[in-house]
């Protein structure tokens, strides 16, 4: 995701009452032909419900969806596919999404810089929740397992910038039903040597004995590639650097049977070792003509399982 200057401090909510009520199940894969290119009216080429099993790519919950600054994507790991959903109806001129977030019953979640929203995963129909305050929206979505941020259900968490800086370290989290933000925690411990600041997006796994990652760079210094690191889903700090994935600008980030995926602003998709961090292309979105098509962000439940 991009970064944005950001005026204040994020306000510290009294309560943070989230429902994770889905507002519609992810749709199950098409079956035409592998495109990588956008459709010139990406409006009508979308994803539809079907009755039958799905092909390839096991429940709902595990598929990962990718965007660009205006369109919703599903990538579907096994047969690697890469389809269009739609645009996003509800953007203002000159609004970009720059990540998305999925609960584990499907519910899917945006922000823009300046707007929190809801998407429904299978039209790419938006609506907006709330406006951001003092400090723009995260960059970095995730939710996290019940039992992390919060004892009894998912919660929807994010890095954000501060107010005096564009590295987004901040980790809140967003009440769902209302927008408010929380500080919670920060990407950097106060003793680390190396300061980071997050890529572009989060990953949390339940099937993961609740683990999140996150891809990260270096503030100043080397190496200017992004690196995968696990990270304390209560805290949002930093546990351990995996390693680098000799990518850059992974601005999104998804997961599903044992392999991470990083969708860069030159249009790469990457699939990532998660026990090394090592990554390989496996396909470039294309605009018509060739150049290749900034992705903006990802999402994937928490339910993504971690083998085959």
């Amino acid at each position: 995701m991009l970064f944005a200057s950001a005026v204040g401090v994020v306000p510290v909510a009294a309560s943070c009452g989230d429902s994770n009520d889905a507002v519609n199940r992810l749709p199950p894969m098409g079956d035409d032909d592998d495109d990588d290119r956008p459709s010139k009216d990406a409006s009508t080429d979308r994803s539809k419900p079907s009755d039958g099993a799905l092909p390839d790519s096991g429940p709902s919950e595990g598929r990962v969806y990718a965007h660009t600054t205006d369109t919703l994507y599903v990538f579907e790991p096994f047969s690697r596919t890469l389809k269009v959903v739609a645009k996003f109806d509800c953007l203002k001129a000159f609004e970009d999404v720059i990540d998305i977030a999925v609960d584990r019953a499907g519910a899917m979640y945006a922000t823009t810089f300046r707007r929190f929203l809801t998407v429904d995963p299978i039209t790419a129909h938006c609506s907006e929740v709330a406006v951001a305050g003092a400090i723009d929206y995260p960059n970095a979505l995730s939710f996290v397992p019940a039992g992390t941020v919060d004892p009894g259900k998912e919660a929807l968490v994010g890095y954000a910038s501060t107010s005096t800086s564009n590295d987004a370290v901040i980790y809140v989290r967003i009440d769902t039903s209302t927008g408010a933000m929380t500080t919670i925690g920060n990407l950097n411990a106060s003793d680390a040597g190396v300061q980071y600041r997050s890529s572009g997006d989060v990953i949390s796994l339940i099937q993961d004995a609740k683990r999140s990652y996150v891809t990260v760079k270096a503030q100043s210094g080397t190496p200017a590639t992004d690196l995968l690191a696990e990270i304390d889903p209560v805290k949002g700090s930093i546990k351990r650097i995996i390693g680098d994935t000799k990518e850059t600008d992974l601005f999104g980030f998804g997961y599903w049977a044992g392999k991470g995926y990083g969708f860069s602003d030159t249009g790469r998709i990457v699939e990532i070792d998660m026990a090394n961090g090592t990554s390989v292309l496996v396909k470039t979105l294309l605009a018509d003509g060739g150049a290749p098509v900034p992705w903006y962000g990802a999402g994937v439940t928490t339910q993504a399982p971690v083998a085959p």
